[in-house]
């Protein structure tokens, strides 16, 4: 009984001090600064019109290993968006293609992505829907393409590679804020 009633005591204790001093991560105790950006800015940003952002450019390469070398991209709601994709493998574009797919909100990646395999004379891209907001065409080796558009309103959405079984592996984010 004394057992349980010490370890009672030492885990108030241990609570008391944590809620004291400001609790659990404190980020970099030399600069201050938090891990937790969701509590970082307290004050609004300032609005900025989209024709006044500057252009955001991305450059993202695929490779033989079927690999995106970027994963996340993150933009303003109605900003210019200049995305090159790059094809750095050396495999032809028969066995190992790429492409660029930004999907729409709610269009989920692997059901896209099992369809496409369908419609390899359009690109493997599916036809006559509105999933897809901009795509590459399909690159080989060595070959790099540029799109431009203007980034869609504020949320999550999802890029793949659409060549057959690649959009499991080559996917990455889209983060309109």
């Amino acid at each position: 009984m004394k057992s349980k009633y010490l370890k009672l005591t030492a885990a108030v204790i241990a609570t008391s001090m944590l809620v004291a001093c400001g609790g659990g991560d404190n980020g970099d105790a030399s600069t201050g600064e938090s891990d937790n950006a969701a509590t970082e800015s307290t004050t609004p940003e300032e609005t900025v019109a989209p024709e006044d952002l500057p252009v955001a450019e991305f450059t993202i390469e695929a490779n033989d290993a079927m690999q995106y070398n970027l994963d996340k991209m993150e933009v303003k709601a109605g900003q210019t968006v200049r995305v090159t994709l790059k094809n750095v493998g050396s495999m032809p574009v028969e066995q190992m293609g790429h492409n660029w797919t930004l999907l729409n909100s709610g269009v989920d990646p692997n059901t896209y992505g099992g369809a496409a395999i369908q419609h390899k004379d359009e690109g493997f891209q599916v036809p006559g829907t509105d999933d897809v907001i901009v795509n590459t065409s399909m690159l080989g080796p060595g070959q790099e393409e540029t799109v431009e558009f203007t980034a869609p309103s504020t949320g999550i959405y999802k890029y793949i590679c659409t060549f057959p079984g690649h959009y499991s592996a080559m996917k990455g984010t889209f983060l309109v804020r």
